[in-house]
Formats: structure tokens, C-alpha cells, sequence
């Protein structure tokens, strides 16, 4: 007996068990068989190899010409863009300081210095210039290295079996969809899965509300584990981290359930011997699950962003629409209160507003509550990883 039976009705769409590393070496040296990967080379044999076609010196000439990406630029173009030169446009983030906090004006002085030189090029193709390419001198090679794709689901608390009507059925949101390279690690995919659990404040500051945010749940509480086949992968990136896994081999243990390997969240992601389209689980902060699927992988291509620092990356995200306070109903929420005694609520979510109106006279409080600070204020945006 395994613990993944709870959702054996989703074999019926999950791909078979792959070892992606193996996969997608194979996939590699398919690929660099093929006509399709030789036509990098820009060999005019090969080019008409692939067309099945046999044509004359003459016509090979008419051709190169009419295609030559020369005829893509006017004349006008032209001299407009020499135009511009003289008058210095191309140059103008030179006078930019290095210190300025604009990305997108560094990014041009750049693409700027760039621009005067002669394109670079991979396997006869000109390589396109952007921020992370520039940023990053550690490249990866097409055709070699390959992207999973992994979506995240919102955590949903799951009702027991004996509960005999159910009137709130879980249903499974989609939280996000994160790319991530072969070569990158489990620890490296956590750090781009969102939750609002992560964002939570745990300083209470009733007494002094004007004092800055402090650190968020995620900062405190580091522990978590990845659940992936029959393996548990913790994080073990602190000291300090609990093994969340423990409690529960001790469980399955005690009900013959198992056996279960243990590792850690350095593992690669080239490592997994997996399927695809099977939910997986992704637990933190105590007892926060989310279930996570692979649902797509693929070789890197030219097209893709070449930078080892552009991944993993979110290519998706679910909008998250902000909460209302309850005593005005119109601004955002700052604050979550607790153990209120003037309020019937046991957890209230007000905003900065209110909550100074409601609960401060002259400075000082009012009443016996606990307040903390609601994890999205924008205060919290510039607290670092």
C-alpha cells in the first residue's frame, strides 16, 4: 500500500514513471541526428536536402538574394537610422549615472553599447540581445538542457469521510505554473512557489503600530518538504528546519504503509524518476499543503532566454483580488485583529484607517486586543528574500 493511492483515479491521466535526465539525453542525440539540427550549421546542402529539392547554381544565387534579410530594411530606414546616429540618439544613455535605481535605463545603456557592436552568433544564428542574456554570462547550450514546467495548486483543507452531507466541496485552484531547468534544484523551485501562509506576519504590535513590518513567516519558519513518488525531499537549508516528514513516517510505519525514501530538496530536478500529470504535495509553514503536478517538459530551444539566471521563473500566476475592510468596506485591508473585545469577530481585517479611529485615542490604545500587520500592505514588497 502507498500513500499516492488516495488519488490513484488520476493514473488514468498521469503519463508512465520517466527518468527525465535519461529521457531527455536520448531526445538530445535523437535530435542532433536529424536534418532539423544540422540545418544550424547553414550549409546550403543541407538547407536543400530538407527542401527535396535539386536547383542550379544560378537559381541558389536568385535566391539568396531575394531572401537576403538586407531587402527587410528600406531605404528610408536607413537613412533615418543614419540619421539618428549623427545626432547622437544612440549614445544618449551614455550620459546615465551607473547608480540611477531605473532598470529599464540601465537595460538601454546597455542594449546601447551593444548596438555598436557585431552580433554574436550560435551555430550561424544571430544571437537576440535582452536583460537576463546581457546580465548573465553563464549561457545554456540549445538542444541540451530542458525546462519542466510545474503547476502549483492553492492549499484546500480536505472534510473527513464520515462528514455525511457535504456542503463545501475542495475544489483545486490553480495558484501558479513555474518553469524550471533540469539542472536547477528542488530548494531553487520552492523559492518561487508564492503562499499567503509564507506572507503571514508573527509579531504582534498592538501597542506600537507605527513601527516597521517585521520579518514574514517565511523568514522564521523555513521548514518544508517536497513529497515526490516515494520520497520525501526536505529542506535542510537550516540548522534549525524541522523534518516534517518524521511524524508522518512514524505514522505510515504503524500502519504497514510504505517503505518511503528520505532526501533533500538539493536534489535536481534531472534527477526525478517521476510522472507526469500525477498530483504531487509541497508542504510548509506546519501544516500549508499544496499539491503540485508536473505537467509538461521540454529541450531548451534558440528562441528561450539563455541565461541560467532567468530560472526557474513564474509563467503563470492566479490574479489574487484584495480583501475589504469590514467597517468601511471600501479601503484595503492593513491589519488583522484578534481577541478583539469590542468586536464580534474573533479575526477582523481592517484598514489603517479604521483601525487607528476604532482603537487609538491620543496615541494610545484602547481596549484589549492583539494586532498584526496583513501580509500584503505594500511596506512588506521591499522585505528581501
Amino acid at each position: 500500500m502507498k500513500m499516492d493511492q488516495v488519488y490513484k483515479l488520476y493514473d488514468r491521466q498521469a503519463s508512465s514513471k520517466i527518468c527525465v535526465k535519461d529521457y531527455f539525453q536520448q531526445y538530445s542525440e535523437l535530435i542532433k541526428l536529424s536534418k532539423c539540427h544540422e540545418i544550424g550549421k547553414q550549409s546550403e546542402e543541407k538547407i536543400f536536402q530538407l527542401m527535396e529539392t535539386d536547383l542550379s547554381q544560378a537559381r541558389i544565387v536568385l535566391m539568396k538574394h531575394y531572401c537576403s534579410i538586407d531587402n527587410l530594411t528600406l531605404p528610408i530606414e536607413a537613412a533615418n537610422a543614419e540619421e539618428q546616429e549623427k545626432q547622437g540618439y544612440i549614445n544618449i544613455s551614455e550620459r546615465i549615472l551607473d547608480n540611477v535605481p531605473l532598470e529599464t535605463i540601465k537595460v538601454l545603456k546597455i542594449l546601447s553599447k551593444e548596438a555598436l557592436i557585431k552580433p554574436k552568433f550560435l551555430n550561424g544564428i544571430p544571437i537576440k540581445y535582452d536583460k537576463l542574456r546581457l546580465s548573465n554570462n553563464n549561457s545554456i547550450m540549445p538542444n541540451e538542457e530542458f525546462l519542466v514546467y510545474v503547476r502549483v495548486y492553492e492549499p484546500f483543507n480536505s472534510q473527513p469521510r464520515s462528514f455525511k452531507y457535504r456542503t463545501n466541496i475542495p475544489v483545486l485552484k490553480l495558484k501558479s505554473v513555474i518553469s524550471i531547468l533540469g539542472c536547477q534544484t528542488l530548494y531553487e523551485l520552492r523559492q518561487k512557489i508564492m503562499c499567503q501562509s509564507d506572507l503571514s506576519i508573527t509579531k504582534e504590535i498592538s501597542k506600537d503600530p507605527n513601527q516597521k513590518p517585521s520579518l514574514m513567516a517565511k523568514h522564521i519558519y523555513q521548514s518544508g518538504f517536497f513529497y515526490i513518488e516515494d520520497t520525501f525531499y526536505n529542506d535542510t537549508s537550516m540548522p534549525t528546519n524541522i523534518d516534517y516528514s518524521r511524524v508522518i513516517l512514524e505514522w505510515a510505519a504503524a500502519r504497514d504503509i510504505g517503505p518511503f525514501k528520505i532526501a533533500t530538496m538539493d536534489a535536481q530536478i534531472n534527477s526525478l524518476c517521476t510522472r507526469f500529470g500525477f498530483p504531487w504535495v509541497y508542504q510548509h509553514q506546519g501544516y500549508c499543503e499544496h499539491l503540485i503536478v508536473l505537467s509538461d517538459a521540454r529541450l531548451m530551444s534558440i528562441d528561450d532566454v539563455l541565461a541560467l539566471s532567468a530560472y526557474p521563473r513564474i509563467e503563470r500566476i492566479r490574479p489574487i483580488s484584495g480583501k475589504n475592510c469590514i467597517c468601511c468596506g471600501i479601503l484595503n485591508v492593513h491589519w488583522i485583529i484578534t481577541e478583539h473585545d469590542r468586536i464580534p469577530h474573533d479575526v477582523s481585517y481592517i484598514c489603517n484607517r479604521c483601525f487607528i479611529s476604532y482603537n487609538y485615542v491620543d496615541g494610545k490604545k484602547v481596549g484589549n486586543f492583539k494586532a498584526y500587520n496583513y501580509p500584503c500592505i505594500p511596506e512588506l514588497m521591499s522585505i528581501r528574500k
